[in-house]
């Protein structure tokens, strides 16, 4: 026996994919008015994670671990400036994937939820 969600599949569900039927989740086959079947991937829930970069940067010469950390972490340099590092880092010829990690911080018990067409966010719906 199959394990569903508390999720009903609509009509403007983001299931609902223009190269699949469109009377059916495209991810789990359940059909609109049907609840989404638990291992469908449009069912969405939030985690923390940390992502990490291992690039090199350009900082003054006479800075060791401690200014540079010191600048990053406690200055008022804005961490905004990491991204124009990373992307100044990747240029036009270099994947991340290589420098890259993810990991997991928190998984909070959470109901599933999932966006239709719109981006909207729906949790449980009762049918009918």
């Amino acid at each position: 026996m199959e394990n569903y969600s508390s999720c009903v599949v609509l009509k403007n569900d983001g299931g609902i994919r223009p190269a699949g039927p469109q009377d059916r989740c495209f991810c789990c086959g359940s059909k609109i008015g049907e609840y989404h079947k638990s291992e469908c991937t449009t069912l969405n829930r939030k985690v923390r994670v940390r992502y990490s970069f291992d690039i090199e940067i350009e900082v003054p010469h006479r800075w060791n671990k401690e200014d540079i950390e010191n600048h990053r972490n406690h200055s008022r340099w804005c961490a905004d400036n990491a991204i124009i590092e990373i992307d100044s880092f990747v240029g036009d010829d270099i994947c991340l994937c290589e420098f890259f990690n993810c990991e997991v911080l928190e998984i909070p018990e959470a109901e599933p939820y999932y966006r239709d067409k719109n981006g909207d966010i729906h949790y449980s719906v009762q049918k009918g």
